[in-house]
């Protein structure tokens, strides 16, 4: 027989998820969703609202911290990015477990006596091992999304507000490379350097709400783009070596792994590595470490004779 559906009024979005045993599927919103309408925004704002208050009343901070994530990208969406601002900016003070994060977040830097010289000013600790330490693995790679998108979304117009939320992002995103594996500390050392492994043992984005590698290779390049625009070009290196890891070991991106591979030329050449930089242009022409255009398990087929 024939599948038919009665052309009837669609059903409204309810703040709990329908009840799939008791479903007809008679219209075609049972079978076939299409986009949240506008005008039903406010309510699915105002159930993440309330399910950031129960988190907050049962102590659920990791879960807080999804929320106020996703809550902010929402109202970035509904135009509202004054109340995005504000989610995002409780989700770092949640993570960092201090209030005004964004703005206190060099606090974190343990300052080391200077024995060379009493004039000069104290050195302070490696902030991405700081944070590592203090905030965790997932706590580290929430934060630098979110003050990624800060950066990318609020701080449009301040160009120092949002390098400071790059700069941010980027220790925080360093903090990923500051494990017990032997990588690189010094900077200019990942001129060169190509990531294998990051975190063994570890899936990083097995839980797309907790980590959504779209998000977090977006954030990341956003964030390498406007420090090397800004001139911070030593610091992108590392970032690079991570992104390059993440398009190319994990989503297997050779469009995007050739676009950061000649970023980082650009990069090198700004910093005058130039046997780093022709080394780089070289791997590129010869083919070398490039994520294969066919997955792994797969076989080619060639001409069938």
């Amino acid at each position: 027989g024939k599948v038919q559906f009665c052309l009837e009024t669609e059903e409204m979005h309810m703040p709990t998820p329908p009840d799939l045993s008791q479903e007809h599927f008679r219209v075609f919103s049972s079978v076939e969703k299409s986009k949240l309408p506008y005008s039903q925004l406010g309510l699915v704002i105002s159930s993440y609202q309330q399910t950031i208050d129960v988190l907050q009343a049962s102590n659920q901070r990791s879960l807080k911290v999804q929320a106020l994530h996703s809550l902010g990208s929402l109202l970035v969406f509904a135009e509202k990015k004054r109340a995005a601002f504000k989610c995002w900016c409780q989700a770092l003070d949640d993570i960092f477990r201090k209030p005004d994060a964004l703005h206190t977040w060099k606090e974190f830097g343990t300052p080391i006596p200077n024995t060379t010289s009493s004039s000069s000013p104290p050195c302070f600790k490696d902030y991405s091992e700081e944070f590592l330490s203090k905030l965790g693995i997932w706590g580290c790679l929430q934060g630098a999304v979110i003050s990624a998108k800060i950066a990318q979304f609020i701080k449009t117009v301040n160009v120092k507000k949002r390098i400071n939320c790059c700069m941010l992002s980027a220790l925080l995103f360093q903090s990923l490379l500051r494990t017990t594996l032997p990588h690189p500390k010094a900077e200019r050392n990942y001129a060169q350097y190509e990531i294998t492994q990051l975190l063994p043992g570890i899936e990083l984005f097995s839980d797309k709400y907790r980590a959504d590698i779209c998000s977090v290779v977006a954030s990341l390049y956003y964030i390498i783009r406007e420090l090397h625009f800004a001139r911070h070009n030593l610091i992108v290196l590392p970032l690079l070596a991570l992104y390059q890891y993440f398009v190319s070991g994990i989503c297997q991106d050779l469009v995007r792994n050739l676009k950061a591979r000649i970023l980082k030329i650009e990069v090198l050449i700004d910093l005058s590595f130039f046997s780093e930089a022709f080394y780089e242009l070289s791997q590129i022409s010869y083919g070398r470490n490039m994520p294969s255009a066919i997955p792994a398990g797969y076989k080619a087929t060639g001409k069938i004779k």
